[in-house]
């Protein structure tokens, strides 16, 4: 079966082109082994670096789809950074991330399937490369600004929270200065402080309620 995605000749070109860092090259061939059985041709340099130049770039650019494999390696590797630039100027990037590390911009604005820490995406990149090979349909980018406005927006100013506080405790501090003084009768204490509980009360409410909310929103 390893011939399958071996490097071939201009005959025997491939649907899907594997972008990875040769040091993940024991990680990659399952994957290929999966495309493979998929129906897929698939081409990458699984002889450790030894493919020509010009036969990687022949299979490159004829490939419908670029699937690059991300991984510390693959992150350092400017061979790895340049086909997915290329790939993701001619809207046939397709990615796949094998270890928990964070993407360089631009390629963490595109949908990614995630194989790391026990995540197991074969079927959002399955669906994308049938997509993309099948129907001719390009890969879909994250709108990360909609993303980050359709979160729900954090009430009660926190500004708006240190003015009450700040005015329930001068309240009652001022209240037992009065009392204290006889100006004010213990009854009339007994009426404040069942004010300034009340909008202690409220303080925490709106206080829990911010704090859900922005544990909701990811903060």
């Amino acid at each position: 079966m390893a011939a399958r995605w071996a490097a071939g000749t201009a005959k025997n070109l491939a649907d899907v082109f594997i972008s990875c860092s040769r040091l993940d090259r024991d990680r990659v061939q399952p994957i290929a082994e999966r495309l493979s059985s998929l129906g897929y041709s698939v081409w990458w340099d699984a002889r450790d670096g030894q493919a020509r130049i010009d036969e990687i770039e022949r299979q490159f650019f004829e490939a419908r789809a670029i699937l690059t494999v991300w991984s510390e390696g693959a992150r350092n590797s400017s061979w790895v950074l340049a086909q997915s630039a290329q790939a993701l100027d001619e809207d046939k990037l397709l990615q796949m991330q094998i270890d928990d590390m964070r993407l360089p911009a631009p390629f963490d604005a595109l949908k990614i399937a995630q194989m790391h820490g026990g995540k197991s995406e074969w079927g959002m990149l399955e669906a994308a490369l049938a997509a993309l090979v099948r129907e001719g349909r390009p890969p879909e980018a994250i709108d990360h600004r909609a993303a980050h406005a359709a979160q729900p927006r954090i009430v009660a100013a926190p500004r708006l929270l240190l003015t009450a506080v700040t005015a329930v405790l001068a309240a009652f501090f001022g209240a037992l200065t009065a009392t204290y003084n006889g100006v004010m009768r213990t009854d009339q204490l007994q009426l404040v402080l069942y004010g300034v509980f009340a909008v202690a009360t409220l303080c925490a409410a709106v206080s829990g309620v911010r704090l859900l909310t922005i544990r909701r929103a990811g903060g």
